[in-house]
C-alpha cells in the first residue's frame, strides 16, 4: 500500500505554561497596554478607572482596561468566588453576551483551575440538550459544586429548574434574583486589590492544569462535550503570531463571535495569548456598532462568520470604511468568492484569512491573502494547511486505503489539540490509534490535497445527496448560490428529499416567503452554472415548514438534520396530495397536460415548446420520475422514448392530445422526424467555455445516450466538457446511419459552439469511431484538433462479412446491463437503446477510417481498460448466433461474460497508429477497470480522468512549443 499523502503543521513545542500563566507573563511584561476595550460598557466599572482614547482627556467615554487593570478586576471575581466555595476542579458555568462579565469570568475560571464550559444562553430554548450539556460538564468534577454565572435574570428561572437538586453557586450580572449572587457583589472584596498582584508571581499556580469544555455542534444528535486541549489556543495563537500578517503586542483585535463555540475561542484566546487588545463593540453582534468600533479604534484583526461581512456590506458607504483590517479571519462555514471579495472589496480590507476547524481540536489555516484567486481553484475554496503540530490525511471513504493528490476522499486529523475521545464514550469510532502510534480522528468531510499541497475541503459525506446514483454535494448548490446576492440574502439551505424514482433529490430551504418568479430564477441560476443534474427539485420557505427561521444549534449552525425532517414531512404531505389519479375519464388532452405539468415539475422551469424532446435534456432517471407521475395522474403509461424523439415539444403534445382513446396509449409510439437536423443535442456536462482553452466534446457509445459521461470528474483546471446524443435516435433513419453521417452533424454542432477551436475530441467504445471520424472532417475543414482519446476500443477493421446483429443476441452477451440506481431496483436499458446500439454495430463495422497525413494532425491517446475485450464483439455474435440455433428463439441462456470480464492480454496503439503515425499516438491502462467501469464506476472513473488530464497537459505544452505543428 502506497503511503498517505499528508499535509504537516510547523513544530509546535510543548506549551510549559497553561493558558493562564501566558496570560500572567503578558500581565507582567505588558502592564501598560490596553488589554480589552468594550465599547458599550461605563469606563468606571466596578471602580476600575479606564485609560483615556485621548491621552489629553481626564476620561475614556467607554471602558478600556490595561493588563493592569483587567488583573484586578480578575482577581476580584477570584476571591470572591473562592469565599463563596467554589474551587479547583469545580465546573464554571457561564452563560452571557460578549461584555467585560465574560472576559473577568473566563480568565478567572482559569486562574482558579475550573472546568471552564461557556455555553449559549439560547440553548435555554432546548431543555434536553441544556440538561445534558450541565450533565456531562460535572463529569469527572472532583466535587459536587456547579457554579453557574448568568448574564440576565429571564433566564434564571430556567436554570433553576435544570439544576433543582444540585449544589450549585448561582451568580448573576444584570438584575436581582433570589438566591442568586450578584456579580457585582463578587467584584467589591476590598482585601482583593491590596492583596499581592495575582499575576506578580504566576508560577505558584503551575499545578493548576486547564479544563475548556465545548459542544459540538449537535447538528444530528445530542451535544458532545469535549475537553479541548489548550494546544488548540496555542498553536492558533502561534500561528498568528508568526505569519506574513503578524498578531502583535497592542494590535486591535475584534470580538463579536459567539462566546461559546470554539471558533470564537480561539480568536480571543490567541488576541490575549499574544499580548494584543481585545475589542468588543457589544453584546451582540450590530453592523453599526461593529463598524464603529473597528473605525475608531483602528481594528487590525477581525473573526467574522459570512453572515456577518454580508451585514456589514449593507450599512451606508460612509460608515464602511474598515481599511485598518489587515486580517478578516472567516470560519464558521465554507466562504464564497462572494464573501471573499466582500471582506477585500466592499469593507476594504487589505487580506482575509479562511480558517476551517471543529470543536474536537481541528484547525487548518489559509493564511492571510489579498485576492479571491489566491482561495480559490477551480471553484473550490481553499483552506490551507494545518496550524503548527497538526497532520492531516485524506483516505478513500471508509477505508485506510490512501487518496493521491488531487483525489477526494475523506479527511483525517491528529495533533496535540485533537481531544481524547468525547465526554461519555460517544461515538467514540471515528477515534484510532494510527499505524504511527499516534491519535487520528475521523472527519466525515470529504476533501482534497491540491497539487499546491493546500487541502480543498468540498462537503461532508453524510451530507450528500445520491440522485439515481450519481453525488450531489449540497455545499456546491449553496456556494453556487451564494455568488448571487439576491438569492443569497434568502440563505438558502439545500437539503435532501426522498424520491421513489431517484431515491434522493435536492430540494432548496429559504429563509422567506418568496414568489414564483424569484423560485424560478433561483432554479436557472442552477441550471446555467451546474446543469440539469443540481437543480432542486422544489423551493420551500421555512414559513411554509412551521417555523419563521431556521432550526440552529446553539452556535449559530442551521441544524440540517432537523430541518431535512421538516422537508421531509412537507414533501410526504405533498406527494401524498399529488399523487392521485384524475377523477372521470380521461382524455388525450388530460395525458399531454399531465404529461406537461411533470415535466416543468422536475425540471424546475417552464417548457418551450419548440424546443425538440431530446433537447430538454431528461435523462433516464427524469424520464422514470415524469412518465411515473403520469401513469398514476392519468392510469396512462407512456413510453420513455419520447424524451429521445428529434420531434418538437409542441408535436408531441399534439399527438398526445389527438389520442380519442386512451386505450390506443397502449401502442403509442413517439412520432419520428424523416432525418436529423444539421445540428445535434449537445449538453455541457462541466466546466467553463474560455477562449483560447480547447474544450472537450465526446461522441457517445452505441447508446447514443448524451448523459453517460456525467460521471466524469470536474476537470482541475475547469475545462468545458460537451457530450452529444446521437443525432439519428428516434429518428426514421435510426437503423440506417453511417459514421460519417454522424459525424458531419457533431462537426457542425462543435462549430456552433466554438468556430474557432483548437478542439479535444474523445469517445468511448463505439464512439470512439465517430471522434475519430469527426475529428477527421474537422481537419479537413481547416481546424484543429490537438487529440483524441480513445476509450477501450481499437481501429475499426471491416470485416469481408458482417455477422447479423439483433437485441436478443446483444441481450445473450451481456451488452445491455441495467442502469443501477443507488437503494432502489435496477431499471432495464428502454427498447429504443437497444435498437440503436444495434444500428452503431453495423455503423461500425462499415466504417472504413481515412488516415490523415497533412500537417497539425491531431494526436491519438487510448486508454484501455485493464479487463474485457470490446474488440471481440463481432465473434461473440457468431457465437450468440449459434447458441440461439441450438437453444431456439427467446432463449434465457446467456454467454459466458468472460469476454467482459478476463484480464486483457495484449495493450498497444490498436491500430490507430495506421492513421497518424505512431510518432503520434500514446496508451494507458486501467488496471482494474473493465468497459463499462472504466467511465461508469465512481471509484475508477477519476482514474479515468488522471489520465486524461496528464494527457492533455501534455498535448498543450507540445502546441506551445510548435505552434505551428510538424507533418
Amino acid at each position: 500500500m502506497m503511503p498517505p499523502v499528508e499535509l504537516h503543521g510547523s513544530p509546535l513545542p510543548d506549551p510549559d505554561a497553561t493558558l493562564h500563566e501566558v496570560f500572567c507573563q503578558n500581565v507582567v511584561k505588558y502592564p501598560d497596554a490596553v488589554a480589552l476595550v468594550s465599547t458599550q460598557q461605563a469606563s468606571t466599572l466596578y471602580g476600575i478607572p479606564s485609560r483615556s482614547i485621548d491621552n489629553t482627556k481626564d476620561e475614556a467615554n467607554y471602558l478600556r482596561w490595561t493588563y493592569r487593570d483587567l488583573s484586578r478586576a480578575i482577581q476580584r471575581l477570584v476571591s470572591g468566588l473562592q469565599s463563596r466555595g467554589l474551587k479547583k476542579g469545580d465546573p464554571l458555568v457561564i452563560l452571557m453576551p460578549n461584555t467585560a462579565e465574560y472576559v473577568i469570568a473566563t480568565w478567572a475560571a482559569y486562574q482558579m483551575g475550573c472546568a471552564y464550559v461557556p455555553l449559549n444562553p439560547k440553548g435555554l430554548s432546548n431543555l434536553r440538550e441544556m440538561r445534558h450539556m450541565l450533565q456531562a460538564a460535572k463529569t469527572g468534577s472532583p466535587s459536587n459544586l456547579l457554579g453557574i454565572i448568568a448574564g440576565a435574570s429571564d433566564m434564571c428561572a430556567q436554570l433553576e429548574e435544570l439544576t433543582s437538586g444540585l449544589n450549585c453557586l448561582r451568580v448573576l450580572v444584570e438584575g436581582k434574583m433570589k438566591e442568586w449572587t450578584p456579580f457585582k457583589e463578587l467584584m467589591q472584596n476590598p482585601a482583593s486589590d491590596i492583596r499581592q498582584n495575582l499575576c506578580a508571581d504566576h508560577h505558584h499556580h503551575s499545578g493548576i492544569s486547564d479544563r475548556t469544555i465545548f459542544f459540538t455542534s449537535g447538528t444530528t444528535s445530542l451535544p458532545k462535550g469535549c475537553v479541548l486541549p489548550s494546544a488548540y489556543a496555542f498553536a492558533a495563537t502561534m500561528r498568528w503570531r508568526q505569519s506574513d500578517v503578524p498578531m502583535l503586542p497592542a494590535d486591535r483585535v475584534l470580538f463579536t463571535l459567539p462566546n461559546n463555540h470554539g471558533f470564537g475561542w480561539v480568536c480571543i484566546m490567541s488576541a490575549f495569548l499574544n499580548a494584543a487588545t481585545v475589542v468588543l463593540p457589544g453584546q451582540r453582534f450590530s453592523p453599526e456598532a461593529v463598524a464603529k468600533a473597528i473605525r475608531e479604534e483602528q481594528v487590525s484583526h477581525a473573526g467574522l462568520v459570512p453572515t456577518m461581512l454580508h451585514a456589514l456590506s449593507n450599512i451606508p458607504l460612509a460608515s464602511r470604511n474598515m481599511s485598518s483590517l489587515r486580517r478578516i479571519v472567516m470560519g464558521g462555514s465554507s466562504p464564497t468568492e462572494e464573501v471573499i471579495r466582500v471582506g477585500l472589496d466592499t469593507l476594504g480590507a487589505s487580506g482575509v484569512e479562511n480558517l476551517y476547524g471543529m470543536t474536537e481540536g481541528i484547525l487548518v489555516s489559509s493564511g492571510v491573502v489579498s485576492q479571491p484567486s489566491d482561495l480559490i481553484k477551480e471553484g473550490h475554496v481553499s483552506i490551507g494547511t494545518p496550524l503548527p503540530g497538526m497532520s492531516v490525511r485524506i483516505y478513500a471513504q471508509d477505508s485506510k486505503v490512501p487518496a493521491g493528490v488531487g483525489e477526494v476522499g475523506e479527511m483525517h486529523f491528529s495533533g496535540p489539540s485533537l481531544i481524547n475521545k468525547y465526554i461519555g464514550g460517544a461515538d467514540d469510532d471515528n477515534f484510532y490509534n494510527g499505524e504511527d502510534g499516534r491519535p487520528w480522528f475521523r472527519t466525515g468531510d470529504k476533501a482534497f490535497i491540491g497539487n499546491d499541497n493546500r487541502l480543498y475541503l468540498i462537503g461532508r459525506y453524510k451530507d450528500t445527496i445520491i440522485r439515481g446514483g450519481e453525488n450531489i454535494e449540497p455545499s456546491a448548490i449553496e456556494a453556487v448560490l451564494g455568488q448571487i446576492p439576491e438569492i443569497n440574502a434568502l440563505q438558502p439551505q439545500i437539503v435532501r428529499a426522498s424520491s421513489d424514482i431517484a431515491g434522493e433529490v435536492p430540494i432548496a430551504v429559504v429563509n422567506q416567503n418568496i414568489d414564483t418568479s424569484t423560485a424560478d430564477r433561483l432554479k436557472e441560476a442552477i441550471l446555467e452554472r451546474m446543469g440539469d443534474l443540481y437543480v432542486p427539485a422544489d423551493v420551500i420557505p421555512i414559513q411554509e415548514l412551521g417555523h419563521e427561521t431556521y432550526p440552529t444549534t446553539m452556535a449559530g449552525k442551521v441544524q440540517k438534520a432537523k430541518l431535512e425532517d421538516l422537508v421531509r414531512i412537507h414533501w410526504e404531505r405533498q406527494h401524498a396530495q399529488e399523487d392521485r389519479s384524475i377523477d372521470g375519464p380521461i382524455s388525450g388532452p388530460q395525458v399531454m397536460q399531465s404529461l406537461c405539468m411533470a415535466i416543468e415539475k422536475e425540471k424546475g422551469h417552464p417548457i418551450d415548446v419548440s424546443l425538440r424532446m431530446i433537447e430538454l435534456g431528461v435523462d433516464s432517471i427524469m424520464s422514470i420520475v415524469i412518465l411515473k407521475r403520469v401513469q398514476i395522474e392519468t392510469g396512462v403509461s407512456l413510453p420513455s422514448s419520447l424524451f429521445f424523439t428529434q420531434a418538437t415539444v409542441g408535436a408531441i403534445c399534439q399527438q398526445i392530445s389527438s389520442v380519442s382513446d386512451t386505450a390506443d396509449f397502449a401502442d403509442f409510439t413517439p412520432v419520428m422526424e424523416d432525418g436529423p437536423p444539421n445540428i445535434c443535442f449537445s449538453v455541457l456536462l462541466q466546466g467553463t467555455p474560455r477562449p483560447g482553452v480547447p474544450s472537450l466534446f465526446l461522441a457517445p457509445p452505441g447508446s447514443g445516450n448524451a448523459f453517460v459521461y456525467r460521471t466524469l470528474p470536474k476537470f482541475a483546471d475547469n475545462r468545458a466538457v460537451y457530450s452529444f446524443g446521437s443525432p439519428f435516435l428516434m429518428t426514421k433513419s435510426e437503423s440506417s446511419w453511417t459514421i460519417e453521417e454522424t459525424a458531419a452533424i457533431y462537426a457542425n454542432t462543435i462549430r456552433s459552439i466554438d468556430p474557432q477551436g483548437p478542439y479535444i475530441l474523445g469517445g468511448w467504445s463505439m464512439g470512439t469511431a465517430t471522434a475519430y471520424e469527426t475529428a477527421y472532417q474537422l481537419h479537413e475543414q481547416g481546424k484543429q484538433v490537438l487529440g483524441i482519446f480513445m476509450l477501450d476500443l481499437a481501429l475499426p477493421r471491416p470485416p469481408p462479412t458482417i455477422p447479423e446483429a439483433t437485441v436478443e443476441l446483444f441481450e445473450m452477451m451481456g451488452v445491455f446491463p441495467p442502469i443501477r440506481r443507488e437503494g432502489k431496483p435496477d431499471v432495464e436499458v428502454p427498447g429504443f437503446r437497444r435498437r440503436h446500439r444495434v444500428a452503431a454495430y453495423y455503423a461500425k463495422m462499415k466504417y472504413k477510417p481515412l488516415p490523415l497525413k497533412t500537417s497539425r494532425r491531431p494526436r491519438i491517446f487510448v486508454i484501455w481498460a485493464g479487463h474485457g475485450d470490446h474488440d471481440r464483439m463481432a465473434d461473440m455474435v457468431v457465437e450468440a448466433m449459434d447458441l440461439l440455433k441450438i437453444q431456439g428463439p427467446g432463449t434465457k441462456m446467456k454467454l459466458s461474460d468472460d469476454w467482459l470480464q478476463a484480464p486483457r492480454e495484449c495493450f498497444d496503439a490498436g491500430g490507430w497508429d495506421e492513421l497518424v503515425g505512431s510518432e503520434y499516438v500514446d496508451w494507458g491502462i486501467v488496471e482494474d477497470a473493465d468497459h463499462d467501469t472504466l467511465i461508469e464506476s465512481e471509484e475508477i472513473v477519476p482514474l479515468t480522468l488522471d489520465l486524461m488530464e496528464k494527457t492533455i497537459g501534455k498535448w498543450v505544452r507540445d502546441v506551445e512549443f510548435q505552434p505551428n505543428g510538424t507533418s
